[in-house]
């Protein structure tokens, strides 16, 4: 994978990371539509945030194949919304969330620096 193409697949973490905390921020306690429609503004910009790092999910989709694009866009939103609960919302980070991310970031680097198998070795048309 090319630097611009993790670079796109961290953006896209980054943002949609960054969406869902305007997400959860905004959402009012209570659930009520009066509630709701009074958060409108804040909603819809988490929505666009959110959004924004979709679109760039698409182009890094569009750019690699998706054996390689998934787990990596993947894995590093997984990592991220992990630290951005812990850094929004206090939300607690354990030796094993922090191991699991570690694996997580690890597999992504792996998988980011992997080369394509050659294809199988085709056998003549006289032995089908």
């Amino acid at each position: 994978m090319r630097a611009l193409d993790l670079l796109l697949s961290l953006a896209c973490a980054v943002l949609t990371t960054l969406g869902m905390i305007l997400l959860k921020s905004a959402l009012p306690g209570d659930m009520s539509l009066a509630a709701l429609l009074g958060q409108a503004l804040p909603l819809i910009g988490a929505a666009l945030v959110y959004f924004t790092g979709l679109g760039l999910w698409a182009v890094a989709l569009a750019r690699n194949e998706l054996s390689t694009a998934y787990p990596i866009g993947i894995g590093l939103s997984l990592f991220s919304a992990t630290l951005g609960g812990h850094w929004a919302f206090g939300e607690a980070v354990s030796v094993g969330k922090i191991v699991g991310g570690s694996f997580i970031l690890l597999g992504a680097f792996l998988i980011s620096r992997s080369k394509p198998l050659p294809p199988p070795h085709s056998y003549p048309a006289s032995y089908s």
